[in-house]
């Protein structure tokens, strides 16, 4: 008898398993249809901005965001964004430009950025898409919220989204916290509820990364007719307006007691492919992390390693068994990805063949996680399309400037204790060639230096009185400007190669700059791509799966 209630509890937990499994699948699977209805019903209306001078025809200040909440062009933005009367370009994410008038904006000197409202109309006539105005009053702690905005540092024409939760519905300074991150270009960004109503505007953020402070909607309603006028008030309007009630309210109130509003994530792929790596880099030890493949060629399975290049440098090793040898097998620099193999076979990976190089299935607003070393999964969701980072972090730095036309090229600044200084490189020089390239004029000089990566040898003829030299040395790497801003001061910081990419996407997960190399999947367990670099507060950037694909395969 005791082997049958054995039997019969065992056979009832494993249901009981199976069946909480699939609820908290379905949950997740109605978080994520809620998700993108809200994005499609906000998207459209989010909004990038900057100051323009229509005479001139040319950009008058930094870049922000905003959201256009009418269909005759009404637009919210934060304050300290914009003066009133002054004209701003208004770049829609379908393309269609316009011209918008600064109107009202609150704005105390008493309390520098605080409340930070402000209101713009666009001029150009036609009807606008636009988001529909929520209730700030109506939020609800651990409520669900998406951000969609433009970050200056990315500089795209298309907005990312991060997904969050209302932190605080209302904190000392009257602002929501939320824990949407923001960074500069986000400013007066668009936060909506999970219906997909503005419920506030980006103004601030604090060092912590769930510091992210927003103008509540509530405010704008209650000025809207006194933001109409051009003019900046230093205090709160005596003109005030009055609306009603949420419609929604007693629905908010509800839905967020429920589990599909606040999903179980667990781990739903299973297989090992995540490992800490270890080599030594510039004389120091440094750890990354790789993700395993498994290939089968010819028949015979092989286990390949790719991991961040520029984050793995020589005798690299398995931190979990030292004693597995891995050989570097070929370096990407345009990608920063390497190839490595394993000595002996060990337990776990991606099916190679089974990869999909189908880029639809990159689409924001998909849940996603990142597998770790130890086993757990780091939740994010999908901030992009597909796009392209030009190379500015990551170039290759000389240390030296050739003058504007000159033809020959000839140097006409060179900055001390630099490559080209320590060279003997010196102003009024004459440019002779690069890497045995010859150089006659000087618009050749930065492009054949933007074909380089930092640590690159480089091969530098150049001629003076004295006669022809040539030189062969290492270029250094840009060095950051020193920042105090709260948004560059993320736990991790920044991946030092962060760009220069051809095709990568985003999404919101904090990974730190040494836990790049990790492998991204959806929710059902496809190979999205590796996390290749922390750009940013925001941002972490996946090199695609079809990328790593097309980098084994041809490194094989």
């Amino acid at each position: 008898m005791n082997n049958v209630y054995r039997s019969i509890l065992i056979a009832s937990v494993m249901m009981l398993s199976t069946w909480n499994v699939l609820a908290q699948k379905k949950q997740i699977e109605q978080f994520q249809v809620l998700i993108n209805e809200a994005v499609k019903k906000a998207y459209p209306a989010s909004v990038r901005m900057w100051g323009f001078d229509v005479q001139q025809n040319q950009r008058t200040s930094a870049q922000f965001s905003g959201v256009v909440v009418s269909a005759d062009g009404y637009i919210l933005t934060a304050a300290h964004t914009t003066v009133p009367g002054k004209n701003y370009k208004v770049f829609f994410p379908d393309g269609r430009e316009c011209i918008a008038l600064a109107l009202g904006r609150i704005d105390n000197p008493t309390t520098p950025g605080m409340p930070d409202v402000g209101m713009m109309k666009i001029l150009d006539k036609g009807s606008w898409p636009y988001a529909e105005m929520g209730y700030s009053g109506s939020l609800v702690e651990n409520e669900p919220c998406i951000s969609i905005s433009y970050p200056e540092s990315l500089n795209q024409a298309l907005p990312t989204l991060r997904l969050g939760q209302i932190a605080e519905v209302k904190n000392t300074y009257g602002f929501i916290r939320s824990t949407c991150k923001m960074e500069p270009g986000d400013s007066g960004g668009p936060l909506f509820d999970y219906y997909g109503r503005v419920i506030g505007l980006h103004s601030a953020i604090d060092v912590a990364e769930d510091q992210n402070f927003e103008i509540p909607v509530d405010l704008y309603r209650k000025y809207w007719t006194a933001l109409q006028k051009e003019k900046t008030y230093t205090a709160f309007p005596e003109q005030q307006d009055s609306w009603k009630q949420d419609p929604l309210f007693a629905t908010i109130q509800k839905d967020n007691k429920q589990k599909r509003l606040h999903p179980f994530f667990e781990k739903l792929h299973k297989n090992s492919s995540s490992l800490l790596l270890q080599s030594t880099v510039k004389g120091k030890i440094q750890q990354v992390e790789g993700t395993l493949f498994n290939h089968n060629i010819a028949g015979v399975k092989r286990q390949f390693l790719v991991s961040k290049n520029t984050l793995l440098g020589e005798n690299p090793g398995l931190v979990s068994d030292k004693q597995n040898q891995l050989m570097v097998l070929a370096r990407d620099k345009s990608s920063d990805l390497v190839l490595l193999a394993l000595k002996q076979p060990i337990k776990g990976g991606i099916d190679f063949q089974g990869i999909t190089t189908d880029s639809s299935v990159i689409t924001m607003g998909k849940f996603i996680y990142t597998l770790n070393p130890n086993g757990t999964a780091t939740q994010s969701v999908l901030s992009s399309v597909l796009f392209s980072l030009p190379k500015i972090a990551s170039q290759a730095y000389l240390g030296a400037m050739v003058m504007f036309n000159s033809q020959p090229a000839q140097f006409s600044l060179i900055k001390p204790n630099t490559p080209a200084s320590n060279a003997g490189i010196k102003v009024g020089d004459e440019l002779l060639s690069i890497n045995g390239k010859t150089i006659s004029k000087a618009s050749e000089f930065a492009p054949a230096l933007m074909k380089l990566w930092p640590d690159d040898e480089l091969t530098l003829s150049w001629k003076n009185t004295s006669g022809i030299f040539t030189k062969t040395f290492t270029l250094d790497g840009l060095t950051p400007a020193a920042s105090n801003h709260p948004a560059d001061k993320f736990e991790g910081g920044k991946s030092a190669r962060r760009d220069g990419f051809a095709s990568v996407f985003a999404h919101d997960a904090a990974i730190k700059a040494n836990e790049c190399g990790s492998p991204v999947f959806d929710q059902q367990g496809n190979f999205l791509g590796i996390n290749i670099a922390r750009f940013s507060r925001t941002c972490t950037l996946v090199m695609p799966a079809t990328v790593v694909k097309k980098f084994i395969e041809r490194s094989l």
